[in-house]
């Protein structure tokens, strides 16, 4: 029997928000300098509120989402520069309930860095989900995912603002397109 383990929403946020966002990630020397980081800045800050309050718009924030931040590395801006792996020496793992939202302004398919939901329904969720900008992904805790590693052919990061907030979302956003990726366990 399929479940929905996923959320996958484009043009997340409103294009102005999110150019301003994409701008500041241009500006940062991890965007370019090939060196991987793990961010909560200013740019993290004010990103993160950014995507809780469009939750709070489409009906998805929870509560206790803002509390899950001030755990340690539980909430970042990830810089994945060309060739870095997702760094998970075991493979596809099991998060307590995500997100991933990609925040840089420019990302080519070839580039990899792809999220693999392994037990989609769909086959193209299976083998990639594009980091394209702009995107929305939130995955229940029992989402069997990995990520590709970033192609040596990158021409600067993968830029996320990663949440690992907890929680299980079984409602459907309100007032936004948004694709439901189902898994087959």
């Amino acid at each position: 029997m399929a479940c929905r383990s996923a959320i996958l929403i484009d043009n997340f946020l409103p294009q102005e928000k999110f150019d301003l966002i994409s701008s500041k990630v241009l500006a940062a020397p991890n965007y370019t300098n090939g060196e991987f980081a793990d961010l909560r800045d200013d740019l993290w800050k004010q990103t993160t509120l950014m995507v809780f309050q469009r939750l709070r718009e489409v009906g998805l924030y929870q509560e206790h989402f803002m509390t899950a931040t001030e755990i340690p590395n539980f909430s970042v801006n990830q810089f994945r520069p060309a060739n870095y792996g997702h760094g998970n020496m075991y493979g596809p793992h099991f998060d307590n309930g995500s997100y991933v939202f990609y925040i840089h302004p420019h990302w080519d398919e070839t580039w990899e860095g792809n999220l693999k939901i392994v037990n989609a329904v769909e086959p193209e969720y299976r083998t990639a989900i594009h980091a394209k900008p702009n995107r929305f992904i939130w995955m229940n805790p029992t989402t069997l995912h990995d990520i590709s590693t970033t192609s040596p052919n990158s021409e600067h990061a993968r830029v996320t603002n990663l949440g690992f907030q907890s929680g299980y979302f079984d409602i459907d956003p309100v007032g936004i397109d948004y694709i439901n990726i189902f898994t087959t366990d």
